[in-house]
Parts: C-alpha cells; sequence; structure tokens
C-alpha cells in the first residue's frame, strides 16, 4: 500500500466517524454537536479514529471497519458497569425474543467485575452448585478457551445450552494460587420454590433461593400459614447466594411484607428520582414479628433490595457478610443498524437513602465464619438450617431481642 493510499484510508475512515458521531449528535444521542468542536473532545475523536486507521492498515490480519467499531463499542460500554452491555443486532433479536421454552443452563449468576466473568450466586442443588463453584469464583477458561473481552450477557449465554451439555471451566476463588478444575453438565432449573421449616424453638427458617413472579404468592402464603401455628415466635430469612430477580419482583416480594410502603429508591444521573412503593392488596404481614435476614456476599439485585427494605422499616435485623452492591434500574436503548445498548440509568438507594447499587448493605450482625486461607479455600458446603452455624447464631439474636454484635463496614 502506497503513502498516498495510506493517506486517502485516513482521511476517510476519519470522515467516516466524525459524520456518524455528527449525526448521532444531532438526533440527541451523544451531546449537542456545538460540545463536539471543544479542541479536547476534538482530540480524542482523532485518536480513536488514528487506532482505527492504524489497525486496519497495518495488523497482521485484517479487520473490517464494522467489526473494529463494534469491539470499540462493546469495550466502551464494559467499562460502565457489570450490568450494561453492548448487544449486536443478531444478539439484542435473540433478546427481544425471550426464551423459548426450558432454558438448560449452570444455575448461576454472573458479572464482569474488573475485567473477570465473575460468579454473584449458584442456585441451590443447580449444575454449578453440585460442581463446587461458589460466589465470588472468577471463571478463567470454558472447555480451553479464556474468557476475555465479554459482556455480562455474553458470559451467560457461554453457561446455556442444550441439556446434557458437559463444560469444562477452569476457576480461580479468592485465597487459592492454583486453579480449580470443574465438570458443570448443563439441565433445566426448576422454578426455585419458596420453602420453610420450624427449627429450635419454634422459629420459622424461610429460604427464597431466588426471585421469580411466584414469590410474592408463595412467600405470603408461607408467612401466613406460620403466624397459625399457636407457639410461632419469629422468622430467619434466608436470602444467602440469591442474585436472581427483577426490580418489579422485589417491590412486590416487599409489599407482601411491608404493604404500601417503600420499597426502593431510584436516582439517575441528573439526580431525578423514582419511589417504588409495594402494593396493599399483596401484604400478608399484619403484625409485626421477630425477623432476622440471612445475607451474605452473594445477595444481590432483588435480594438486596428486599433486604434493604425490611432493615430501614425496622422490620428485620440483616445477620451475615456485606452483600454485593449490584442493583441498578437499566434500559435498553435500540440503534439504527439494529444493535443496541444495555445501560444502567439509576442507581438504587434504601428507603431511608442509603446507596445500595456499588456499595452493598453492610449487616448488624457479622456472622461468625472460618478464619484463614486454608477454611476459605474449602468447597462450599449447602448445610440443612438444623445444622447451619449462621441459623443458630440467628436464633440467638431473636432470643436475645437485639443484635449482640455490630459488623463494621469495609469502607
Amino acid at each position: 500500500m502506497t503513502w498516498q493510499q495510506n493517506v486517502t484510508g485516513w482521511g476517510r475512515l476519519r470522515r467516516k466517524i466524525l459524520v456518524a458521531l455528527l449525526v448521532l449528535s444531532l438526533a440527541g444521542v451523544l451531546a449537542p454537536a456545538a460540545s463536539l468542536a471543544v479542541p479536547q473532545d476534538y482530540e480524542y475523536l482523532r485518536l480513536l479514529a488514528e487506532a482505527l486507521h492504524e489497525i486496519s492498515t497495518k495488523y497482521v490480519w485484517q479487520k473490517s471497519e464494522k467489526g473494529m467499531l463494534q469491539g470499540a463499542l462493546r469495550g466502551m460500554v464494559n467499562s460502565l458497569d457489570p450490568d450494561s452491555s453492548y448487544l449486536s443486532a443478531p444478539e439484542y433479536k435473540e433478546f427481544q425474543a425471550g426464551q423459548k421454552g426450558p432454558r438448560a443452563e449452570a444455575g448461576l449468576e454472573l458479572v464482569m467485575k474488573d475485567n473477570l466473568l465473575t460468579v454473584v450466586s449458584v442456585l441451590d442443588g443447580g449444575p454449578a452448585d453440585r460442581a463446587g463453584l461458589k460466589p465470588g469464583d472468577h471463571i478463567l477458561k470454558i472447555d480451553g478457551k479464556l474468557m476475555r473481552n465479554l459482556t455480562t450477557q455474553e458470559g451467560v449465554r457461554r453457561f446455556q445450552g442444550s441439556a446434557g451439555t458437559k463444560l469444562k471451566v477452569q476457576a480461580l476463588r479468592n485465597n487459592m494460587v492454583k486453579p480449580l478444575d470443574l465438570t458443570i453438565i448443563l439441565e433445566p432449573m426448576g422454578p426455585g420454590k419458596v420453602s420453610s421449616q420450624v427449627i429450635q424453638d419454634h422459629y420459622e427458617y424461610i429460604r427464597v433461593p431466588f426471585f421469580t413472579d411466584n414469590t410474592p404468592r408463595e412467600l405470603g402464603d408461607v408467612l401466613k400459614q406460620a403466624r397459625r401455628k399457636a407457639a410461632f415466635k419469629g422468622v430467619i430469612l434466608d436470602l444467602r447466594n440469591n442474585a436472581r430477580g427483577t426490580m418489579e419482583q422485589a417491590v412486590r416480594t416487599g409489599g407482601v411484607w411491608l404493604g404500601e410502603k417503600e420499597i426502593v429508591v431510584t436516582k439517575g444521573r441528573t439526580g431525578d428520582e423514582e419511589r417504588f412503593v409495594g402494593k396493599g392488596r399483596e401484604q400478608a404481614v399484619r403484625q409485626p414479628f421477630p425477623t432476622v435476614i440471612l445475607v451474605d456476599q452473594g445477595t444481590a439485585r432483588a435480594a438486596e433490595i428486599l433486604a434493604a427494605a425490611l432493615h430501614d422499616h425496622d422490620a428485620g435485623w440483616l445477620l451475615g457478610t456485606k452483600t454485593f452492591g449490584l442493583c441498578g434500574l437499566t434500559k435498553v436503548f435500540p440503534l439504527e443498524d439494529g444493535s443496541a445498548l444495555v445501560m444502567t440509568v439509576a442507581q438504587c438507594y434504601t428507603p431511608k437513602g442509603v446507596k445500595i447499587t456499588g456499595k452493598g448493605l453492610d449487616p448488624d450482625v457479622a456472622a461468625k465464619t472460618p478464619e484463614g486461607a486454608e477454611a476459605a479455600a474449602k468447597p462450599p458446603k449447602t448445610l440443612p438450617p438444623d445444622q447451619d452455624p449462621w441459623v443458630f447464631q440467628a436464633v440467638e439474636v431473636l432470643k436475645a431481642g437485639k443484635p449482640t454484635r455490630v459488623a463494621q463496614s469495609d469502607d
């Protein structure tokens, strides 16, 4: 390629980028056109165009302008937060179609955090749980392929497929030097029903494994049945390892406990607020009773919203470890070529104004956990409630009538 061809190609590519940005600006997608004339902004745009030109003319393998620009978009949106993603036209079409029929999956919730595909939670008894994955693990490889430069949605799709599909997964756990090699067999997941049982001294243990549209009704039924028992003393609500569910499901479930009280507040970039309240017709709890809510680093999204609402309205104490801090209001912005941006447009706050997004919730009572790297590296064990040390600790708090040890924030 001659010097003249290089210059011509560079000029053509730069003009394409600047024209595209101007069109977007005039359409109101980007900042007003006048702001693009600021020298500093122009320098950033020129740098982008220059980098694309160098890659398109000198990289060892030929790359299309479309592919490079999509890669730039993907990287740009990935840098925002774990819930924001760029969807190509085929991906957006699939997103719009939604789930059709039973889906085989690994049974886990994931995000891209610090450029690592990170496990937020694993569903009770699911393939990932049985294989030994636990919240906080980082997925390094799947079937020998490095998991790099992915969106959260792409990472989730890597763990979906036909029932019976075997995945060879390499994961890195905190406090461990050697990665774990695990085999996960995909299967359709069950509905994740709310369950309960009476434990020592007539306390009701209630487990919500993850949120669905049926969770408010199921939880309401369980609470009504518990209140009918003559010896009923209080509730231990287990929201550990629970990161699946929508804001709507959380607000409806909060209404079961709190009626028409405020459940969560969202705040956008300009400070605009939206307050979400429960529905009185779904309220199952008319008289308060002692409640302890179990939370951990796998508590996120809908579970964090519910835990925060109960805590702020003095309906329960939080016991456990700091929650994940994954809660935000996302919206989809379709683009002209059929692709789309999924972006967080507002952050979550508790009814008392405490920020959840990116911060998490600090428990009132710190859970008693094993000490040392060796204990942290052991595979997770799912214990029945009558053998769970956190449940025993919750019973102690309920008997005492107040938290006995206040946890301190990591911040």
